[in-house]
């Protein structure tokens, strides 16, 4: 018997029967979402929490370039969890020489007065390919200091990730008005929107938020961290229970702005690596093999400017 191609086989599995023939390997396989960090550094952790068993221990390249590449991923990104300026640095030195590590997005503070110095330093590095706002205050998207530290970011060419774990649409309203400000800053946004799945329909208040946010074509989103953003726990492992949420990011962002990230380790409390791929493959595969490579890669591509054709 003739032997499928690694990513095809991995992508494949769970499909349906009448689509699975059709499918072809994607030319790549992007995680746009992982963490990489280790809890026995002599530093402040502000993440994970140290009560979490099954995150709070070291998690470090080795284990995710093997979990991964046995799933078909050909590169990554990495998004910067630390509040420290200086793990910016600590992480691109973790990967250095290693091309399965295509991009950082990293953390500065947005209230940072030297903010565009510590940004043009950063970006020497051509794997720096964005921030993930955080602050050690609650930010205020509509503060001129942050707004304008945002706009340097567009001014590089560079991405912004954005995290709302509250799944409500106060977060969706304050990332469309920072879209509309900025309209040439591209902007990720994290795990659904922050959605909390639980199986239902949304509402129609936030089907509205995504809407608005939709129309500013600046704006990508993650479908990543399903597994974490359920509200029954452990999280249901069947595409039934996210299909609601995802066939409405699908009518507003389509396949040109959704992209996929895994937020490895997160998934560790739900599941394998490979169990998080064939769940989402579920719901993209079902959009034809243009879409898988639009999601997969093609989109990543395009926000974070990574080096693929």
């Amino acid at each position: 018997m003739k032997r499928l191609p690694l990513i095809l086989l991995v992508l494949c599995i769970g499909a349906h029967a009448s689509k699975a023939q059709d499918l072809a390997p994607v030319k790549h396989l992007i995680d746009t979402h992982i963490h990489l960090y280790d809890t026995t550094r002599d530093i402040e952790i502000s993440w994970p929490p140290k009560d979490d068993r099954v995150l709070y221990k070291p998690h470090l390249p080795a284990e995710y370039s093997r979990v991964a590449k046995a799933s078909g991923v050909t590169g990554v990104v990495i998004v910067e969890a630390s509040k420290h300026l200086a793990d910016n640095r600590w992480v691109l030195d973790l990967v250095a020489g290693d091309d399965f590590y295509l991009g950082l997005v990293g953390n500065i503070d947005v209230y940072r007065e030297d903010f565009e110095d510590q940004l043009v330093t950063l970006k020497r590095d051509r794997r720096f390919v964005g921030v993930r706002p955080r602050g050690t205050k609650p930010i205020d998207f509509s503060d001129e200091i942050v707004l304008k530290n945002l706009a340097l970011l567009a001014e590089h060419d560079l991405a912004m990730d954005y995290l709302t774990n509250s799944g409500g649409i106060p977060g969706i309203e304050t990332i469309d008005g920072v879209a509309r400000k900025i309209p040439r800053l591209r902007i990720v946004v994290n795990h659904c929107l922050g959605y909390n799945f639980d199986g239902k329909r949304p509402q129609r208040e936030w089907i509205a938020a995504v809407e608005n946010l939709a129309q500013n074509k600046n704006v990508y989103c993650k479908i990543s961290g399903l597994y974490q953003r359920s509200v029954p726990q452990p999280a249901p492992q069947s595409i039934d229970h996210y299909q609601p949420v995802l066939d409405l990011l699908w009518k507003n962002f389509g396949k040109e702005r959704l992209i996929y990230g895994s937020n490895w380790p997160v998934t560790k409390h739900t599941g394998s690596y490979a169990s998080f791929m064939r769940l989402v493959d579920r719901f993209i595969s079902e959009k034809g093999q243009d879409a898988r490579e639009h999601y997969y890669w093609k989109n990543a591509a395009t926000a974070y400017r990574l080096p693929l054709r």
